[in-house]
């Protein structure tokens, strides 16, 4: 499987939402679903801040998933600089599970 396409935007103002979304495909370019995928969020200073949580179906479309990261106006403000997301697309289960691991990222300025 492969992953295309994993932030549509690369810099926010603290306080935004910033939208995850993955687009997942097989060997033959079609959009396919994957057993699950799962996505880390860190802050610029390497702090964890979203612990491997699962990315949900986007509007039931086969092969699209997105996550939504929201800092609403009674938190801090989200840290200036660069943020990292590291996540995993999983395809099956147990000892047979592939994993494919995909990396991203986004600027708060």
């Amino acid at each position: 499987m492969a992953l295309k396409g994993v932030v549509t935007t690369k810099t926010f103002a603290d306080r935004a939402t910033v939208w995850v979304l993955a687009h997942v495909y097989n060997a033959d370019g079609d959009l396919v679903d994957p057993t699950s995928i799962k996505i880390s969020i860190y802050d610029p200073d390497g702090t964890l801040k979203v612990d491997a949580a699962s990315m949900t179906q986007y509007a039931a479309t086969t092969g699209i998933y997105e996550y939504k990261y929201h800092m609403d106006a009674t938190a801090d403000a989200m840290a200036k600089g660069k943020w990292r997301i590291l996540g995993d697309v999983i395809d099956g289960t147990g000892a047979t599970a592939v994993i494919s691991p995909f990396n991203s990222g986004w600027e708060v300025k």
